[in-house]
Parts: structure tokens; sequence; C-alpha cells
């Protein structure tokens, strides 16, 4: 088929789904390509008979790499005007030629690396927005920047956060949302309360900002006085709420309104957030219909009322006009963590189609006329351990997924496991810096843990691509299961399906059928979502790849970073291209000696290995298991040596190793170095998969 280069930007001005003015077919100018976030491009060269012929035309290397971590890559590029424009880690913008790869300019925004603490999910950043020559980043630690699009010069920079004192990060892209620019923040179980907040494009100025649940002070806005009438009177304020915008948004220019994602509570039980109440927590793990100008709220809906379980309604959310029971709707289609495909009217809110799209065993289905779930009663752990479907992962997490115009259907990147929860015992102190989620979680062990999973599903750790019937409800076809996590998806009018995996690979499928056309083996983990466009009528695929975020503290069964050294990188590709250049294999460590002269007392111990799943265990894997950070399980003797150094005077900060002297003694780092001793004296565990809520 011919190249096709129609301008989707002469689309009608009040069009959802128009691109930016400007802009054609040729470009990938938005986050999810227009404003519908779609992820659908009309491009067409490489299709069906041909991707075959798929190789690499060039690659990016040169990543900014603070100390010995590669954090990965989750960013969806942009592309106009012949620049690719995307971050890495630490918030760092390149533009590059989107041609040949030549760098052009480079924006650092110097990131402090003790900030990278309050990070649930490690200092990954998905990306920019671009708006009339203006390129706009919003930083790990709270700063929204705007940057001449040729030049990558500040224009300006504002503060976003209300609280420095508190665990607020920023990894999520910034949206357009007409003459504003909208971002939100991450930190729910980190002790924070969210907001969202929209800035004048040109000026930086604060134009309005959204606070997702209440707090302990006066309500600022009409909503946040009628979402306090869903907590209890004397919530653990404390605690911050969570109600977090980590992730996604997208906009309407018909409408006026912007569309928000709001995470879960913080911290996860509904009971513990309201001292052993379970009320509605209003907005937490909702979808809100914002208007843009004005920042009042139009309409809300709540996909898990007094969510429980990590179930933020955080993932990404699609624009179309399609037909339901045989009426022609205008819909917002969303697939959050709960399990359940949802389709609500984009101007009412109206719940259309709630169908589930995984195993799930929360709730039993949704009630169409209430709009509410309607619990099993299976998943309540407020007395004892359950074992719950979805994981905290979720159903679907951050990572894009698409629809397609061609065939009707929205491909999501799924994730099936399930997971046991606890409540945490006792009173629930506030650690800054550290994960306070109230609850104890983990995969299930399917032989211990039998009578928990008694009826309930068969085990599964798989990553699958689904195609989703949104008018069905549906599933029309689904891959064969893959490594645990998954990459964000593209569709094309070519017929295709891009998406990437873990074992290091980018896949195309037949978007009609689910065949795997071409498997293009790249050494390194794909999380991020594939975008297209064109120049001098050549079709490119570009993505980011390199494994981070949740994922980097623990390295999955079938992880290409098992085999060959993590890296960040940008791989394009083209019909005609050549081969991948696979990265270095990664070498197996010297063993180092097990310090000695440590305490040995119990009681130590014990503290060692509290203090250490407080507060090392988010990023340093117990048992040394293989993840992309320092292994503390094979510390080097001047490791040993100046321990207290890294961990109390932070010697390391700058690479992202912060000081922890606010919440440890020198005794306490004692206890901790104690404890690794001896638990590698005693040996290695059996390792099983571990698994974090992921990407805020």
């Amino acid at each position: 088929m011919a190249l096709l280069v129609s301008a989707c930007g002469d689309k009608p001005a009040g069009d959802p789904f128009a691109l930016p003015q400007g802009s054609d077919a040729s470009d990938w100018p938005m986050h999810g390509y227009g404003y519908g976030e779609q992820r659908y491009s009309p491009l067409d060269e490489i299709d069906t008979q041909n991707v075959s012929e798929l190789g690499l035309a060039f690659a990016f290397d040169d990543f900014v790499v603070r100390g010995r971590t590669h954090r990965g890559t989750q960013a969806s590029p942009i592309m106009s005007d012949g620049t690719l424009y995307f971050t890495g880690p630490w918030s760092v913008v390149y533009a590059v030629d989107a041609k040949t790869g030549a760098p052009r300019w480079t924006y650092d925004p110097e990131v402090v690396g003790a900030w990278a603490r309050h990070a649930c999910c490690d200092a990954v950043n998905r990306g920019v927005a671009l708006w009339k020559g203006v390129v706009y980043v919003a930083t790990l630690d709270g700063w929204l920047v705007a940057l001449d699009a040729k030049t990558g010069a500040v224009k300006w920079r504002v503060d976003t956060f209300t609280d420095r004192t508190k665990s607020y990060t920023i990894t999520g892209a910034p949206r357009i949302a007409g003459d504003k620019i909208v971002i939100g923040n991450g930190g729910a179980e980190m002790g924070v309360r969210g907001y969202v907040t929209a800035y004048d494009a040109a000026t930086g100025k604060p134009a309005w900002r959204f606070f997702t649940v209440p707090g302990e002070g006066p309500d600022e806005h009409p909503e946040v006085a009628m979402a306090r009438k869903t907590w209890a009177p004397d919530a653990r304020w404390d605690l911050g709420g969570g109600g977090t915008v980590w992730d996604s948004m997208t906009y309407d220019p018909a409408l006026g309104l912007i569309y928000v994602g709001v995470g879960n509570g913080g911290p996860w039980p509904a009971w513990v957030r309201n001292k052993g109440k379970s009320p509605d927590n209003l907005f937490v793990s909702s979808i809100l219909a914002i208007d843009a100008k004005t920042g009042r709220l139009k309409w809300h809906y709540q996909t898990t009322p007094g969510d429980s379980w990590d179930y933020t309604a955080s993932q990404n959310m699609i624009l179309a006009d399609i037909e339901i029971g045989g009426k022609a709707r205008q819909v917002l289609m969303q697939a959050p963590k709960n399990g359940f495909f949802y389709v609500l009217d984009r101007a009412t809110g109206e719940l259309l189609s709630a169908e589930k799209f995984t195993n799930v065993t929360w709730a039993s289905h949704v009630d169409l006329k209430t709009g509410r779930p309607v619990l099993t009663g299976s998943a309540d752990y407020s007395g004892a351990p359950k074992v719950v479907w979805p994981s905290t992962a979720g159903g679907h997490n951050w990572q894009p997924m698409a629809f397609s115009a061609q065939t009707g259907l929205v491909y999501i990147p799924t994730l099936e496991m399930p997971m046991t929860f606890t409540t945490q015992p006792g009173d629930v102190p506030l650690l800054p810096g550290a994960n306070n989620t109230g609850a104890k979680s983990g995969p299930p062990n399917p032989e211990k843990d039998a009578a928990l999973m008694k009826g309930l599903p068969p085990f599964t750790h798989q990553a699958v691509l689904k195609a989703w019937d949104p008018r069905a409800g549906k599933i029309a076809w689904q891959s064969e299961p893959m490594p645990w996590w998954s990459g964000g998806v593209l569709a094309t009018s070519g017929g295709l399906i891009f998406s990437g995996s873990t074992e290091g690979a980018l896949l195309v499928n037949d978007a009609k059928t689910g065949k795997l056309l071409k498997r293009i083996d790249t050494g390194l983990a794909i999380m991020a979502p594939p975008v297209t466009y064109a120049i001098d009528g050549q079709q490119y695929v570009a993505v980011l790849a390199g494994l981070g975020g949740a994922m980097n503290g623990r390295y999955m069964k079938g992880f290409a970073a098992h085999t060959y050294q993590n890296r960040e990188r940008l791989l394009v590709f083209r019909l005609g291209g050549g081969a991948v250049d696979l990265p270095p294999a990664v070498e197996k460590p010297v063993p180092q000696p097990i310090a000695t002269g440590l305490p040995t007392d119990p009681a130590i111990l014990a503290n060692g290995g509290k203090l250490y799943g407080q507060y090392c265990a988010r990023c340093h894997s117990p048992k040394g298991a293989p993840n992309g950070y320092p292994n503390l399980w094979n510390m080097a003797p001047e490791v040993e040596a100046n321990f207290d150094a890294v961990v109390l005077e932070g010697a390391f900060a700058d690479a992202g190793m912060a000081s922890f002297s606010d919440v440890l003694t020198p005794a306490d780092t004692i206890a901790i170095r104690a404890y690794i001793a001896a638990d590698r004296r005693a040996g290695p565990a059996p390792q099983g998969p571990a698994v974090q809520g992921g990407g805020h």
C-alpha cells in the first residue's frame, strides 16, 4: 500500500481527534498521537505483507547515567518537524534528528539526586508535551519546565509542589488542554495528598488546582467538600490520603474537558485510612472530567469505591466515537488496574459497559444501573489474609493500550497474577521516605497457600497482549503468554500492532488475527510504547528500551537483563533496516567475603531485618536476587567500611542513594549489616516473584 499522508489536522477545529495545528499524519505530535490518545497512526507503508523487512534504522545511546544504576526508559517520544523529543531517567530531555538520530540538543534539569528516595518506583519519566514551538517536561523533583523546541533553552520554570517536606514526585508526562499545560504527581504510598494543576502554557502562571482527596485543613474548593462526605470524619489525614494523578490525562477540545485518572488511596486499606470504617473515599481510584478553563468538576466516575488493593484508575484513557447498543456514542475507554474494561459517555460520565478483561475475584460484576461493583467478599482482608485477583500491579498498569480505527479493537498489555493481602498489624505510623501501604502483599505460593487459593483461577505470573472488542465487551484474540510485565502498544493502518516485551524484543502482531508477524531481538526489555512517523515518504517506528521503574527492584524470570547488561536506548526501525546490535553479556560478579565482627544477637538481627524491609528492600532486592541496584548481599570490603558514609552521610546522593540519617542511626546501620551478614551465612533461599504496584 502507499504511504498515507492525509492531514488529520484538516479536520474541524472542534474534532477531539484532530492533531494540533500545523501537524499531519506523518508526525507523532502528542503523547498518544492525537487528542483522543488512541495511539493509532494512519501511516501504512509498513504493513502485514512487508513487515518481515523491518530492521534498525539507527540507535541513540547517549543517555545521562548517574552512578552505576541504569534506570530504564518509559517515555513516549514526540516527533514534529523532523525532530524526535523524548526523556530518559532523571527527567533529562533529548532532541535528535528523527531520520538519523544525530543529537540536536539535550536539557538536563539537574534533578536533586537525593529526591529519588521519595520515588516509589525509580527516577523514570514518561515523556514531554509539545505545543506551539515549546517543549514541556515535568521533573522528578517537581518542576514544570518550558523549553524552546529549536534550541532547548529554558523559557520558564515553575515549582508544582505544594509541600516539599512530603514525598511528592513526578514521573508522568504533562498534557496540553487548550491554552493550559496540566500536570499531576505521585507518592500515594509515601504519605502525600493528591492534586492536579493547570498552568498558562505561555507564561507558566498557575491557572487552577484540583485536590483529589480531602485533607486536614479547610476545603479548597466545592469538590473537596463533596468528597469529604465519603471519608470518615477522623480519617488518617496524617497519612496523606493518596489519590495522586501520577500518569494518565486526556483532553477533549470539543467538550473542553480534561479527563484525569486518579490513583489509589494512602494507605491501601480503606479501614486503615478511615480508622476501622470503609467508605467510598472520593476521588480515590476515579476518573474525573474537569473543565479545562475553570478547573471545576463536570462529572466523575469511581471505578473502585473504597479501594483497598492499589487499584488505581491512572491507566491511559482513550477517546473514541463508537456504536454501543445500536447507538453512536462519544466514549471514554479505560482498562484500569482493577480488571474491568470501562466504556463511559465522555460528555456525561454515564457508564455504558464494564466487563472483565482478565481474572477478577474482588467483584463479581459491575451493576450498570448504579455504576458500582458488586463485591464478592472474598477480597476483604481486614480480618485475615486473602488471595485476590488482580495483583497490586493490576490487570493493566501504566503501559498504554491502543485503539485501532481500522479494526475497532482495543489492544491491552495485560498482566495476570493474583496477590496475597494482609492488613499491617497494630498502628500504622508515617515512615518518611518509605512505603506506607498499611498492608503486606506478595504473590501467593500455590502449594503453601492452597487453602487461600481454593476456588480461585489457577496461579499464573505472565503478561498477555489482548485484543478487546469494546462493543461486544469481550476478547477478540490474545497472544501467547510472555514473561511478567509488558510494553505499551501502537496500532497502525498497516494492519499492525507493535509492542515490546521484557524478554528483550519488539513484537509485531496482525491487528485482526493476533498472529505474530515479526520479532526483533533487542537484548533490552521494552516497556515504553512504540510510536511511528514518516519523513520523506519513509515510515519509521521508534521505541525506547531498557528495564527500569518498579521492575528494577527484582529481575523476573525471562527478563533480558539476566542475560544482557541493562542500558537505556532509543531504537528506530524502517523497512530495509539492519540488525540490532545486542548489549554486552552480563558478567558474573566476583563473590565477596562475608563481613565479620558484627553482632549476632537475635534481637539485633531481627531489628536489622525490619529496618531493611522498611528502608532498603524497595530498591535493593533481599537475598541478593538479581536486580538493577548494587547487590548488598555481595558488598566488597571497601563498601562495608564506608557503609555509613553512603547510608547516613549521602556520599552517593547525586546518583540517587540519599542519606537516611533522619530515620536511621549508626546502631541501626550496624543492625542492617549484621542482618545481611547473618542471612548470607544462612545460605540462599528460593527466589519467587516479587511484585510492586508499579510505576507512580
